[in-house]
C-alpha cells in the first residue's frame, strides 16, 4: 500500500467509505472518532456510504497525494450515479453540499428520501474482485459500482455479489472487509436467478458502471426528446408526440418481467404519477437513476447506444426543409418545403404528412418515414397549383397526347383529362386533343351534331366539374380539426356545395361525381368511430380519458356496434392498439 503523510491512495473504483476504513485498520485506531479526527479535523462526522460529506476538510490532507475534493467526489462516491438524472443547478448544490460540513439534507436535495426506492444499507463484494485485489493490492476493498442501487451481479466477472453477516459495524463503526476469508461469513444477494433474468440484471449493472465512469459529465435530467424516435418504433408514440402509457408500461414488464421489477423495487403500476409516466413526460421532478437505467435499456439495448443516440432529434418525417415534387415544376426535388402539418389516419391511427409548396402543389403521405427514400414518396395529391396547370395547357397546346402529359407530369389520364375540361380557357384545346387522342385513350368522344345548339348542358363537363365540388367538400369535412364532426351523406354534401336538387334529380347523368360520392359517403358506424376519434384529440389534456365522459362528449347513443366499441376502448386507453377494423367499417381517407 502507497502511504503518503499517512492517508493511502484510493484504487481504482474505490468507494471514499472504502479508503477510510483501510486508513482506520492501517493507523491500528482504537475509535472511529479518532479517524474522523485525522482525517476531517473534527469527530462529528457520520460515514456514509453513498453521498458523504466534510470533503472539503479531506481535501487538504488529500492534496498531499494529489487529489482534490472534486475527484473524490467524481471518481470514489456515488455523486456520478445520481447528478445526471437531476436539474443543472441541483447537481451542482448536491457537489456543494458534498464538500461542506453539513450533509445533513444532501438526501433530500437528491430524492431518495421521499423516494420508494430505499439505500443500500449494506456493503456489498464480488468474491472474484476479492481475490484479484488481494493478488494485485495485497489487501480488498469496497468497490463503487457494487454499492449502486440495481447492482446485482459484478460487472466484470458476472457473478452474484455477497453481503457481509457477521460481523457487521454499528451506526458509527466501520466496516473493514477482511483480508482472510475465514475472518468474516457472506451470502449471495440471491440464491437462484432464471437466465433471462440473469441477463437483464447483467446488463443493468454494466450499465451503471458507465454510468460511474461518465456520469459527473452528463446531464440527462430532460432526456425525453432523446427516447422519442425509440417510442415511435416500440409503436408507444402517438402523431401528436404522446406516449401510450399503458402500452409502453406493458412492454416493459414484458421485456424484464414482473419478478424481476419487483425485485428492483421498480415495478409500475399503470397510474398517472408511476415512475415510468413521469420519467417520459417533460421534466418535472426527479426519477431514481435505476428507473432510468432500465427505462434506456428497454428502449436502447443499453445505456452505451443511448449515449451515441441521445442527440437525435426525432421527426416522424425526418428533419426539414423538405421536397417538392411538382414533376412540373423546375426545381422538382428540391428541399424547399420547410414545415409539415401532420394528423392522424382514422384508419391506421398513423401520422400522416402534408407538404404544402409555395409552387401551390400539396402531397400528403403515410408515417413514420422508415427510409431515406421515403422522402420522396406521395401518397396522396391534395392540391396541384398554378406551377403544374400551366405546365398542363402547355402540354396540351403543344399536342402531346393525354397519356403522354399524364406521365411527365406524374399523374393518370383521367386526372389530366378532368382538369384540361375544368379548365373553360381550353375549350377549343381540350376538344382539338380529345380528338388527336381518340386512338390511345379509350374514351368515346361523341360527333357534333347539326343540331347541337339544342343541347343546352354539357353533361360531362358538368360531371367533372360537380366531381372536384364534391371531393373538395367531402376532404374539407374530413380535414377540419376546428369544427365537431359533420357525417358525409349525400345530402349534407348537396346542400354544402348548393347542388342537392340537381344531385337528386339527374343522378343518371352524373356518373363520376356519383362515383366519388358514394366512395366518400359514411356509415352510422364510419362516422361515430371519426367522431370518438376528434373528440379524444380535443380531451388529449385529459389522460387518461375515462370511457364514460368519452361517450358522453362524443354523442354516442347505447346500442353502438362492436366497432364502435372497440374504437371507444382504444381511445380511452383500455384497448391498446388492439383495434383491427375491417375493410368495410373504415374508408380510408388519408395516405
Amino acid at each position: 500500500m502507497d502511504m503518503y503523510g499517512g492517508m493511502p491512495l484510493p484504487y481504482p473504483d474505490e468507494l471514499l467509505y472504502s479508503m477510510i476504513t483501510r486508513y482506520h485498520l492501517r493507523m491500528n485506531n482504537s475509535s472511529p472518532k479518532w479517524t474522523f479526527r485525522e482525517l476531517f479535523g473534527t469527530d462529528n462526522v457520520i460515514p456514509t456510504l453513498d453521498l458523504p460529506s466534510h470533503l472539503d476538510n479531506l481535501s487538504p490532507r488529500s492534496q498531499i497525494i494529489g487529489i482534490t475534493s472534486d475527484q473524490w467526489i467524481d471518481e470514489h462516491t456515488l455523486y456520478s450515479y445520481y447528478a445526471p438524472f437531476l436539474p443543472e443547478n441541483r447537481s451542482k448544490q448536491l457537489k456543494q453540499m458534498m464538500r461542506s460540513n453539513d450533509g445533513s439534507g444532501i438526501h433530500t436535495l437528491v430524492g431518495i428520501t421521499a423516494s420508494s426506492m430505499e439505500r443500500n444499507g449494506e456493503l456489498r463484494f464480488c468474491p472474484s474482485c476479492y481475490e484479484e485485489d488481494i493478488k494485485r493490492f495485497g489487501e480488498p476493498y469496497w468497490h463503487r459500482v457494487h454499492q449502486a442501487a440495481g447492482v446485482m451481479f459484478c460487472p466484470e466477472h458476472h457473478i452474484v455479489l455477497h453481503r457481509i453477516t457477521h460481523p457487521v459495524s454499528d451506526r458509527h463503526g466501520l466496516t473493514v472487509l477482511p483480508i482472510a476469508r475465514h475472518l468474516f461469513q457472506s451470502q449471495p444477494l440471491v440464491l437462484t436467478v432464471p437466465e433471462r433474468a440473469h441477463l437483464r440484471l447483467l446488463g443493468i449493472a454494466q450499465d451503471i458502471q458507465l454510468l460511474l465512469s461518465v456520469g459527473h459529465s452528463l446531464n440527462l435530467y430532460n432526456s425525453r426528446d432523446s427516447l422519442l424516435h425509440k417510442l415511435s418504433e416500440q409503436g408507444c408514440l402517438t402523431p401528436a408526440n404522446r406516449i401510450r402509457q399503458r402500452e409502453l408500461e406493458m412492454k416493459l414488464i414484458s421485456y424484464y418481467g414482473k419478478e424481476m421489477l419487483e425485485l428492483l423495487n421498480c415495478m409500475t403500476y399503470g397510474n398517472d404519477y408511476s415512475w415510468l409516466a413521469v420519467a417520459t413526460r417533460k421534466a418535472r421532478r426527479a426519477v431514481h437513476p435505476l428507473r432510468q437505467l432500465l427505462l434506456i435499456s428497454f428502449l436502447f439495448g443499453s445505456f452505451g447506444r443511448f449515449l451515441e443516440q441521445k442527440n437525435m432529434t426525432y421527426s416522424q418525417f425526418g428533419e426539414g426543409p423538405w421536397p417538392c415534387l411538382n414533376k412540373a415544376a423546375d426545381h422538382y426535388k428540391e428541399s424547399l418545403i420547410q414545415n409539415v402539418q401532420i394528423t392522424r389516419c382514422s384508419d391506421t391511427g398513423r401520422p400522416v404528412g402534408t407538404f404544402t409548396c409555395g409552387c401551390g402543389f400539396s402531397y400528403s403521405r403515410r408515417g413514420p418515414d422508415q427510409r431515406p427514400e421515403d422522402r420522396y414518396r406521395i401518397g396522396r395529391i391534395k392540391t396541384f397549383g398554378p406551377v403544374w396547370k400551366n405546365q398542363l395547357m402547355v402540354y396540351m397546346e403543344n399536342g402531346l397526347s393525354y397519356r403522354s402529359a399524364a406521365e411527365k407530369l406524374g399523374v393518370d389520364t383521367n386526372t389530366v383529362i378532368k382538369y384540361v375540361r375544368l379548365d373553360p380557357a381550353n375549350e377549343s384545346v381540350c376538344h382539338e386533343v380529345i380528338l388527336r387522342s381518340s386512338r390511345t385513350v379509350k374514351t368515346k368522344v361523341p360527333s357534333k351534331k347539326r343540331n347541337a345548339r339544342h343541347v343546352r348542358v354539357d353533361w360531362k363537363k358538368r360531371d367533372l366539374e360537380l366531381s372536384w365540388e364534391v371531393e373538395e367538400a367531402c376532404n374539407k369535412l374530413i380535414d377540419d380539426r376546428k369544427i365537431k364532426p359533420i357525417r358525409i351523406t349525400f345530402a349534407s354534401i348537396g346542400k354544402r356545395i348548393g347542388k342537392l336538387a340537381l344531385l337528386e334529380k339527374h343522378k343518371d347523368k352524373l356518373p363520376v361525381t356519383m362515383a366519388i360520392l358514394s366512395n366518400h359517403l359514411e356509415t352510422v358506424d364510419q362516422f361515430q368511430i371519426r367522431r370518438i376519434q376528434w373528440t379524444a384529440e380535443q380531451m388529449h389534456d385529459e389522460f387518461p380519458i375515462k370511457r364514460w365522459k368519452l361517450i358522453r362528449k362524443a354523442g354516442i347513443r347505447p346500442g353502438y356496434s362492436n366497432a364502435v366499441s372497440e374504437a371507444l376502448n382504444y381511445y380511452s386507453g383500455h384497448g391498446l392498439h388492439s383495434l383491427n377494423f375491417a375493410d368495410g367499417v373504415m374508408t380510408q381517407w388519408l395516405q
